[in-house]
């Protein structure tokens, strides 16, 4: 049996995401859950090459970092965005050509992380 070693409870999620590059372009993937300290994201083999040069084999130690942009559309007034720093931790291939990225947050925009807490506690 495998010992659970999160310290926050995360939440399953089905969000549309938007991953910025330093040059301000965008592109798609899935938010599949979240917690205070992290996400996974759901994208295919092409995003997951944008992401990260070390392919399925990028850990921790690799220091991807990534800027995601969620929006909210089923909490609130359904146009909170979360604006979201962190470094990918793992890599997993999931079915044909579909990736789960490990994401640990290191940085949040300004006022995200209230809102995040708060829309954790409200669908615990």
């Amino acid at each position: 049996m495998q010992v659970e070693k999160r310290t926050f409870r995360r939440i399953a999620a089905d969000h549309s995401i938007r991953i910025i590059e330093a040059d301000g372009s965008n592109f798609a993937a899935v938010a599949v859950d979240v917690s205070l300290t992290g996400m996974q994201i759901l994208c295919d083999g092409p995003t997951m090459s944008r992401i990260t040069p070390h392919g399925s084999q990028t850990n921790a130690g690799h220091g991807v970092r990534i800027h995601v942009r969620v929006t909210l559309t089923d909490f609130s007034d359904g146009k909170e965005r979360l604006g979201l720093y962190g470094r990918v931790v793992g890599v997993r291939k999931h079915g044909e050509d579909g990736y789960r990225l490990g994401i640990q947050f290191t940085d949040f925009e300004p006022g995200t992380y209230n809102v995040l807490e708060s829309y954790i506690d409200s669908h615990l």
